[in-house]
């Protein structure tokens, strides 16, 4: 078997409660700056640290907003598939990594079907867990326990992974789906 690489870059979707969250920081924000900007020369000589603050505002504003853009970065190697939680593009942090073979389930997502199952830990890590091109799988991780990653997954993402995945989930996955 010839090694295999590849990597999949996936931004999450702004829901609208992300976007009133961005909202309520702006305004927060901008109330901040006025009520120090006005506060400032009565503080006299100290006014300087007034200014200070509403730099340190304004910079906290827009840090705070711009912490909201994510993306998700899998990386598929010989098997092995790391997820990357990416903030801002000035952050990076590893959200799990996981062996192909060691997947009990792999299939399309459907809220519903999972609504009643227990996991230990949920991964939401796509764009927009209602796109009809989500995946999901489950599996039994050292740290994380019983887990459920949905993942968004490229047509050649899928085909490097079936050789890695346990013969009878590939076949129920591939085979059926196709049939069907």
């Amino acid at each position: 078997m010839s090694d295999t690489f590849m990597e999949y870059l996936i931004k999450k979707r702004s829901t609208p409660r992300d976007l009133l969250l961005k909202v309520l920081i702006i305004l927060t924000g901008i109330a901040l700056v006025f009520a120090l900007f006005f506060l400032s020369p009565l503080l006299g000589f100290f006014s300087m640290f007034g200014y200070l603050a509403i730099a340190g505002a304004v910079y906290g504003m827009w840090y705070l907003v711009t912490a909201m853009n994510v993306e998700f970065e899998y990386v598929l190697t010989n098997g092995d598939i790391d997820v990357d939680k990416i903030i801002a593009q000035r952050k990076r942090k590893r959200l799990v990594s996981v062996k192909c073979s060691s997947f009990e389930e792999l299939g399309k997502y459907k809220a519903a079907e999972h609504q009643n199952k227990t996991y230990q830990t949920k991964l939401m890590v796509c764009s927009n867990p209602e796109d009809p091109e989500v995946w999901y799988a489950v599996f039994n991780h050292a740290k994380l326990g019983r887990t459920l990653l949905v993942f968004n997954a490229s047509e050649a993402m899928l085909e490097n992974m079936k050789k890695y995945l346990p013969r009878q989930l590939a076949f129920e996955v591939f085979v059926k789906r196709t049939a069907q």
